[in-house]
C-alpha cells in the first residue's frame, strides 16, 4: 500500500527472508527442489532416482511428478519412464526475460519523469487482473508517496489500472468490473460502473488516467499505457505524490509527460 513518508528511506525485501521458512508450503517446496535437481543433474531421471536423491518416499515423488508433468513443467518419457524439466519453461523464462528487458528500458523514462515532475515515478505491469510495481524512482522531496516495489492492487482501483482497462474490449472490462468490483476506498472513488466505463472512455482521449484521491486520501496519481509489439497494452508509466502537490492544475501537464514518455518506451518494445 501507498504510503506517504516524512523524509526517511523504507525498503522491503519482497523475495522473503529466512524468518519467513515457517510460511513455505511443503509441497510446493518440493516441487521447486525437483525441478532444481533435474536441473543441477542435467539429465532425465527416474522416480526412483529422485526419491534416491531427495530421501522421498516413491509415492509422494511419483505424486509431485505427475503434477508438474500436469502443468508441462516436466515431461515424461513413455518408454524409460524417466522425467525432465518441461517445455512450459521455457515459455515462462521468455517470458521474464521479456519483462526483465522492458523494465530495464523503463529505467531510463523513470528517471526522466522523475525529473521532469520532482514526484515519484513507478513501471506497473499487468498480472492478470493486478497491477504490480516493478520499478520506482523516488522523489527526492521530504515528503514523498513511495509504492514499494511489488506492491499489488486490482485494476480497477487506481490510475494505472484505469489507463490499462480503457484499451480493453467493453465485454472484458465489464466482466473485470463484475469480478473486481469498484469499491469505495475514499469519498472520491467511483463506485458507479457507468460512471466508471465513461472515465476510461476519457482515459482514451486524453491518453492518460488520473488518480485524485480516489484510492487514499492525500495522495493522487497520473498514469499512460505502455503497450507491447503487438500492441497490446501491457503496463504503464505513473507518477504518485502528496495531493497538495498534484493538483488538478498540474494533472494535465503531468498526464502529458507520462504519455510521452510512455509512447517513446512502447516504441522501443515494438
Amino acid at each position: 500500500m501507498a504510503t506517504i513518508k516524512d523524509g526517511k528511506k523504507q525498503s522491503k525485501n519482497i523475495h522473503g527472508a529466512d524468518e519467513d521458512y515457517d510460511y513455505v508450503v511443503p509441497a510446493v517446496d518440493r516441487a521447486a527442489r525437483i525441478l532444481s535437481l533435474l536441473r543441477a543433474k542435467a539429465r532425465p531421471m527416474t522416480i526412483a532416482e529422485v526419491a534416491d536423491a531427495t530421501g522421498w518416499h516413491k509415492s509422494s515423488v511419483h505424486k509431485l511428478l505427475v503434477t508438474l508433468c500436469h502443468h508441462g513443467l516436466l515431461d515424461r518419457n513413455d518408454a524409460t519412464k524417466q522425467y525432465s524439466l518441461g517445455i512450459a519453461l521455457i515459455e515462462y523464462g521468455q517470458f521474464v526475460l521479456k519483462n526483465l528487458d522492458v523494465a530495464y528500458a523503463a529505467k531510463t523514462f523513470l528517471q526522466e519523469l522523475a525529473a521532469y515532475s520532482g514526484e515519484t515515478a513507478n513501471y506497473c505491469i499487468l498480472r492478470g487482473t493486478q497491477m504490480v510495481v516493478v520499478d520506482s524512482i523516488e522523489s527526492k522531496v521530504d515528503l514523498r508517496v513511495v509504492p514499494p516495489i511489488g506492491t499489488m492492487n486490482s485494476i480497477t482501483a487506481k490510475s494505472n489500472g484505469k489507463a490499462v482497462l480503457a484499451y480493453f474490449p467493453k465485454d472484458e472490462v465489464d466482466k473485470i468490473i463484475q469480478a473486481e468490483g469498484l469499491p469505495a476506498f475514499t469519498k472520491n472513488s467511483i463506485t458507479d460502473a457507468d460512471v466508471f466505463k465513461k472515465e476510461l472512455s476519457a482515459v482514451r482521449k486524453r491518453g492518460y488516467a488520473m488518480d485524485m484521491e480516489e484510492f487514499r486520501e492525500g495522495i493522487s496519481a497520473v498514469s499512460a499505457p505502455v503497450f507491447d509489439s503487438a500492441k497490446r497494452v501491457v503496463g504503464t508509466l505513473s507518477l504518485v505524490a502528496p495531493a497538495s502537490r498534484m493538483t488538478k492544475a498540474k494533472v494535465p501537464d503531468l498526464g502529458r509527460k507520462c504519455s510521452e514518455l510512455a509512447a517513446q518506451l512502447s516504441a522501443m518494445i515494438r
